[in-house]
């Protein structure tokens, strides 16, 4: 049976990010309801095309696109439970959670006659509907290919990475927590260091994103070793690293810091080293990740 629909997106979770999809989506013409645990998130963005509604069956039912933006999964699959029949839905969820808790969500969306689209979202609630963010959906094509125009407004940068349901999961916890967040508390860490040394924040400004492109030369070389497994190299050698960090650990104290993310990096440095894998690239690291 067709779905009979009141409005073009529903919106569950009215917090930061969910009320910038909200809003993102009803700032390009569509009409939006929204649904929140507390009543007040929700009527707080109440305008001429955004309407709260109170009961979550009744907003899941107002649209054929239903984006959630809970905390948690466990939380979504709560409040979703009332809703029995999800037959003509396109369910869409932009929350962080593990690859298998999204797989899972994914069956039990299906089970109750849902398309299902997971989203990965990386970027702020203020960078959503601009080019600054980037959205990335993994599962259902048929769902997509309906309503890849609405996920565009979201932000230009929204792409389907897999028909696999957790890639894009895969990818968020990869690219963002296990690289992103390590990267910038390093330099938090490396910024700690030079400034307290003397270094001017003007040249260190100038001076940075020579790092960064030194970076994004060296990630493009790691992936590539890693995925064909060769792992010779003619440039530094993690000995040659290893070698060079040795007595950084020793400097940092002198100075009075403690740099968590710095000093975990030697320990892989010399754990490489000790494994027999001195005279290889940088990414041969990989062999000593997962072993004891």
């Amino acid at each position: 049976m067709e779905k009979t629909t009141s409005h073009d997106v529903t919106v569950l979770g009215c917090g930061l990010m969910g009320s910038a999809l909200a809003r993102a989506i009803a700032g390009a013409g569509k009409s939006v309801a929204v649904w929140n645990r507390t009543h007040h998130r929700a009527d707080a963005l109440a305008d001429n095309t955004i309407t709260p509604i109170r009961e979550i069956d009744d907003a899941v039912r107002a649209a054929p696109l239903v984006l959630v933006c809970l905390a948690t999964y466990d939380g979504a699959l709560a409040a979703l439970e009332p809703v029995s029949d999800l037959t003509g839905t396109t369910l869409v969820n932009v929350g962080s959670a593990a690859p298998s808790e999204v797989e899972s969500f994914g069956v039990w969306a299906g089970e109750r006659g849902a398309e299902y689209l997971d989203g990965a979202i990386l970027g702020y609630p203020e960078q959503i509907g601009t080019e600054g963010a980037a959205i990335l959906y993994s599962g259902s094509e048929t769902a997509w290919a309906e309503h890849a125009e609405s996920l565009t407004l979201l932000t230009p940068v929204s792409v389907r990475v897999s028909p696999d349901v957790k890639i894009a999961s895969v990818l968020n916890a990869g690219l963002v927590g296990m690289f992103l967040v390590p990267a910038v508390s390093a330099y938090v860490e490396a910024t700690t260091y030079m400034l307290g040394q003397g270094v001017d924040q003007a040249l260190l400004d100038a001076l940075t994103p020579a790092a960064f492109g030194s970076i994004q030369s060296e990630t493009a070389r790691v992936a590539t070793a890693i995925a064909s497994g060769d792992f010779t190299t003619d440039q530094a050698t993690i000995a040659t690293y290893a070698q060079a960090l040795g007595g950084a650990i020793d400097i940092m104290k002198e100075t009075g810091l403690n740099p968590r993310v710095f000093f975990a990096a030697i320990e892989n440095l010399t754990a490489a080293v000790d494994a027999g894998l001195g005279d290889l690239g940088f990414a041969a690291q990989t062999k000593i990740i997962g072993t004891e």
